[in-house]
């Protein structure tokens, strides 16, 4: 007689978190090493052109912001679904919204963006690239936003592989079209957008052919349309913490813009951002999984208390590391000297002293949003950054003294987390946005790595 079978031990909470950041964290790097790529072949061309590479990301910000606040709702909904016709409703609802919401924005952009450039930005020749670059992300627009929303419901429908498979290929073909429009074509600048924009359209078209099984029922716009209603308050608290975690940036590349002279901080600030994103990968997969964790069972004071000794020994780690290697080999990776260089090594000593900071308030946050507490995150993004970041940085711009102008932003950091960690965390969130409700109690499909 065989008897029952012992139950399987629960993980510990680091590795349950860590099971759900890995798809998205490898996901995040092949997106970044495009944009690494991308940069380091501009840099080829010049300070100058590093310099012009800060104002078009920036600029688009309405662009990055909707697509972060569409993708992680329209990941819920399909996760949460309970039935097939309710998935295929959001994956279609959501390719449909993503379509139009980037149409919208390319006319607009295209109609607006080019004379605040010629308004905004001082030097003519970051100005004359600024514009050739805004072009070809325009054009883009709506199938970079498709895609990113389809990645979002293949992610809940646990087929990261195929996806992860698909931006491994990108970042190999990004390199070689970067190369070959930037100086085999003879476009410059503007070759590296091109590039990214035909590989965002190709990775548009094969995400949409990974999810040809839940586009199989007739496009009703109408049934899309009252989809995207009933989620539009979600996708609206999410567009409001994106623009309060973008804005700070794109308030940064605005003021570093009024004066030509200026240009060696918009080069260091260029790089830097782009680094600066990279280390963000792993804090914004760690806020997800941990508020993930959190809708289950509540973790014990025991588990969190490991949980946060293994964040700051990890942060630790990494802050030692990129503070060294500013003062030493990034700088000349990126083509910077003299005083761009000194701001950019002090830009990334700063985030790297932030860095343990930010990890730490992650935890943090992914707790408040389980407990669907969103508004205590966003006032005290709020204070770190444009109360503290934003007016430290201009002190020390208008000072000509890079260590204070960087300095705001640890200062902020560590005010956020000892904030966060004084508000209660603690209770129940209620279903995710858009999810179906059967029997008085909301159901979600596990999401598979």
């Amino acid at each position: 007689m065989t008897g029952a079978a012992a139950p399987r031990p629960v993980p510990s909470l680091g590795r349950r978190v860590l099971a759900l950041m890995g798809p998205m964290v490898v996901a995040s790097v092949m997106g970044q090493a495009i944009a690494q790529t991308d940069l380091w072949v501009i840099s080829t061309l010049g300070e100058q052109a590093v310099a012009a590479a800060a104002v078009p990301q920036r600029l688009l910000l309405l662009d990055a912001i909707t697509a972060m606040a569409m993708g992680p709702v329209v990941g819920l909904s399909v996760a949460g679904a309970v039935s097939a016709h309710a998935r295929r409703r959001a994956v279609q609802g959501g390719l449909v919204g993503a379509t139009v919401a980037g149409l919208l924005i390319a006319v607009a952009g295209l109609a607006v963006l080019p004379y605040l450039v010629d308004t905004l930005v001082a030097a003519p020749g970051i100005r004359g690239d600024a514009r050739s670059a805004l072009v070809w992300l325009l054009i883009a627009a709506p199938v970079r936003l498709a895609q990113f929303v389809g990645a979002m419901a293949l992610f809940a429908l646990g087929r990261s592989r195929p996806l992860l498979i698909l931006y491994a290929v990108a970042v190999a073909a990004n390199g070689a079209l970067d190369w070959f429009f930037v100086h085999g074509a003879g476009l410059g600048f503007a070759g590296a957008y091109a590039a990214t924009s035909v590989i965002a359209a190709l990775e548009c078209a094969v995400t949409v052919w990974l999810l040809r099984d839940h586009l199989s029922l007739p496009l009703r716009l109408r049934e899309s349309a009252r989809w995207l209603r009933q989620v539009a308050r979600s996708m609206a608290t999410e567009w409001g913490h994106m623009l309060s975690v973008i804005g700070f940036e794109l308030l940064l590349v605005l003021a570093l813009t009024l004066r030509a002279s200026w240009g060696d901080r918009l080069a260091a600030f260029s790089a830097g951002a782009v680094l600066t994103a990279t280390l963000h990968i792993p804090l914004t997969a760690l806020v997800n999984a941990t508020g993930m964790v959190c809708k289950g069972a509540a973790p014990s004071d025991r588990e969190w208390r490991n949980l946060r000794a293994g964040v700051l020994a990890v942060g630790g780690a990494v802050c030692v590391l990129v503070a060294s290697a500013a003062w030493t080999v990034l700088p000349g990776f990126y083509g910077l000297h003299g005083s761009a260089a000194t701001w950019f090594s002090w830009l990334m000593a700063a985030q790297a002293a932030a860095f343990p900071f930010r990890l730490l308030a992650a935890t943090v946050e992914g707790r408040h949003k389980a407990a669907d507490r969103f508004g205590v995150v966003l006032r005290l993004r709020l204070v770190q950054e444009f109360g503290i970041a934003l007016p430290v940085f201009l002190a020390g711009l208008l000072t000509d003294n890079a260590a204070l102008a960087w300095s705001g932003i640890v200062l902020g950091c560590a005010v956020n987390y000892r904030l966060l960690s004084g508000s209660s965390a603690d209770g129940r969130a209620g279903p995710p946005a858009g999810a179906e409700v059967a029997g008085g109690r909301a159901r979600a499909l596990p999401v598979k790595g």
